[in-house]
């Protein structure tokens, strides 16, 4: 089986350039990118998987998200920290998902084609909140924070509650310094699946309170060395308070 291949370094920053002068605005609008054969690196130890596109649904996010971290399951974080790897993705290997899934340059409607073509196809930075909003990593991102292996059968029920709204993964815990936390992350979304009935309506409302309460908690405590418990119990202690939102 063919090994996954990545841009080099240069090339990613000249691809993001071409975006941002406006250069390249037309490549994004056929149904292949065009770009440098030469510019690529192998990832030796790392498996291609170039038809996982006709595996992605553009309207199942959780399903796309699952599809893609059970192709590159096998990545290390600092792996799946590369821009180089996403962007890669994002223009070759699931440039066709790309396109159908956030088409706004390709049919030819953003009045901010720059924009939206760094917002989507790039990552501005190594930072957990950057990974959590590209298009492709912030699926696999959010798999991998929210899975539990525990749980056999149903290791990815905590990540459907992650996906039960848009913003969740992204702006919500991708915002907070929480999001690189599994640990926090698994206990929020196990408080919100013991307690159903507290969000059953303002999900979006009582999310960001959840994250933004931990978030204070963790500015006085070190939150990398508790697990799921402990963020549990906290957010028992202010139940009342998400219950009044």
């Amino acid at each position: 089986m063919a090994k996954q291949l990545i841009f080099k370094t240069k090339y990613t920053e000249h691809l993001k350039e071409a975006v941002s002068s406006g250069k390249s605005l037309e490549f994004y609008k056929s149904k292949e990118f065009v770009y440098d054969k030469k510019q690529v690196l192998i990832m030796p130890n790392i498996e291609a998987f170039p038809n996982l596109t006709s595996s992605l649904d553009i309207k199942d996010d959780f399903k796309t998200a699952v599809q893609i971290y059970e192709a590159f399951k096998g990545l290390e974080p600092i792996q799946a920290s590369d821009e180089r790897f996403w962007t890669y993705l994002a223009h070759v290997d699931l440039f066709l998902y790309m396109i159908e899934r956030w088409p706004e340059v390709y049919v030819g409607k953003s009045s901010n084609p720059s924009k939206y073509l760094l917002d989507h196809w790039f990552i501005s930075s190594s930072a957990q909140s950057s990974l959590l909003r590209h298009a492709i990593s912030g699926l696999w991102w959010s798999v991998y924070l929210s899975v539990d292996e525990a749980k056999g059968e149903n290791k990815y029920g905590l990540t459907k509650i992650l996906f039960r709204q848009l913003d969740f993964p992204t702006r919500t815990l991708g915002t907070y310094k929480l999001g690189r936390h599994k640990e926090a992350v698994l206990g929020i979304l196990e408080f919100i699946q013991e307690n159903e009935d507290l969000f059953k309506t303002k999900f979006e409302d009582k999310t960001r309170f959840v994250t933004k309460h931990l978030n204070v908690v963790g500015g006085v405590k070190p939150i990398a060395y508790y697990d799921r418990q402990f963020f549990k119990s906290e957010l028992e202690k202010v139940s009342g308070n998400i219950s009044a939102i």
